[in-house]
């Protein structure tokens, strides 16, 4: 009996079945021979059979899953005529019809095969054959020495280590922690303002903006960095005010402040945290947020081998709950109020409702506005001298914007 299984590129291969029972026949010598014909027989049937095409995978027999999996090898996409997948098919086929007891390199694979068309049928089956062909090719074409190289650069047990240049510096990291409005960002640029050089990384373009701004204001010239924008000051320059992401941890600072540190945990800007606190090559790092990140920050520390110095705030203000709301009538806001809205379109619909009402002025703040625009806002709101009374804003103020 005759197996025929069908390439992409129209290459077929044969094998004479003896050569599946014996497993002296050296699998790697068998012809590839270009044929018109595009058949494809199952392991023991021509085909699987009508059963196999409309049963779940998991009520089918072991021999009739293997017969669907033989089938899907002949019919995958795969863009080569490498001889290679020729030789990755021959050891696929031969360990499917021996089962699982065949070589380590091989039998991974056989199991994934398996697995994913029970799991997920026939789309995922596909995926996973082409998945399997890549990792066959890596296998083959990387030594050894090659395979342990890779391996140790994805080792990500032991983070201290990726950042050697910065491990050579003995760094004295301030842990700032306490509520909003405690005076902790306040405290860390104040000695930012203090040192020759220095970066400033916040979670929000408004607030890198802002550091940009009032820097430059007091006489320390300081480029601006973000996804969107730079600003980069002419002249010899050693400030930068930036978002987390672009932390420069290459160059050599006095001082550095990372803003809203509790967001190292954040499930997607997380690594940027991460970066920013082992990367950055300051003699003294600042790190501002909830107190909550101390446990975190001590292990970190001892890991890196820094000294740390923990600074605890407490709010200057009270925090107070209302014990009656608006009752729906804005005639009822004060100077000073700021209502908080979940979208651009409800901001503006509110700030109309609350001018058209009141008479008063309103000021906007959401985080799509173009930080002078947003900057602009608050500056506005924040000058007791004029008629802006009251703002409408998202979220993005929870972030520390100074208001």
């Amino acid at each position: 009996m005759n197996l025929s299984v069908r390439l992409a590129d129209s290459w077929s291969i044969n094998f004479d079945r003896k050569g599946f029972e014996d497993p002296s026949i050296i699998l790697c010598d068998m012809p590839l021979k270009r044929e018109k014909s595009r058949t494809l027989r199952g392991l023991r049937k021509r085909e699987p059979s009508a059963r196999a095409v409309e049963v779940p995978a998991n009520q089918l027999s072991a021999e009739e899953r293997t017969a669907v999996i033989v089938e899907e090898l002949g019919n995958v996409q795969i863009q080569t005529k490498e001889p290679e997948f020729g030789n990755f098919l021959r050891s696929v086929i031969l360990a499917l019809n021996r089962g699982l007891q065949t070589s380590k390199d091989v039998a991974p694979i056989v199991g994934s095969l398996h697995r994913s068309f029970l799991e997920r049928g026939r789309s995922e089956l596909r995926a996973q054959i082409k998945y399997a062909y890549y990792g066959y090719l890596a296998n083959q074409r990387f030594t050894k020495t090659n395979l342990e190289d890779q391996a140790k650069l994805a080792d990500l047990r032991y983070p201290a280590e990726w950042y050697p240049a910065t491990r050579e510096i003995q760094r004295t990291i301030h842990l700032h922690v306490g509520p909003t409005n405690s005076g902790k960002t306040y405290h860390a640029l104040q000695r930012l303002e203090q040192a020759e050089s220095g970066v400033y990384a916040g979670p929000l373009r408004l607030l890198a903006h802002e550091v940009y701004t009032r820097l430059n204001a007091r006489g320390k010239p300081c480029h601006l960095v973000t996804g969107d924008e730079r600003h980069m000051i002419e002249g010899d320059v050693s400030m930068r005010s930036c978002t987390v992401e672009m932390v420069p941890i290459t160059e050599d600072v006095d001082v550095a402040v990372i803003d809203e540190i509790q967001m190292i945990g954040h499930e997607e800007r997380g690594w940027a945290w991460t970066q920013a606190v082992m990367g950055l090559k300051a003699k003294e790092l600042h790190l501002c947020g909830e107190e909550r990140t101390v446990p975190l920050i001590k292990e970190l520390a001892a890991a890196m081998g820094d000294d740390l110095l923990i600074h605890h705030y407490k709010r200057l203000s009270p925090l107070k709950t209302m014990s009656t709301s608006l009752r729906g009538d804005l005639d009822n806001l004060r100077k000073g109020d700021c209502v908080i809205a979940f979208s651009k379109v409800s901001i503006h619909r509110m700030k109309e409702d609350i001018e058209r009402t009141t008479g008063k002025r309103v000021a906007v703040i959401y985080g799509s506005l173009p930080p002078e625009i947003r900057a602009q806002q608050a500056a506005l709101f924040n000058d007791q001298n004029n008629d802006y009374d009251i703002l409408v804003a998202s979220d993005a103020i929870g972030m520390g914007l100074n208001l």
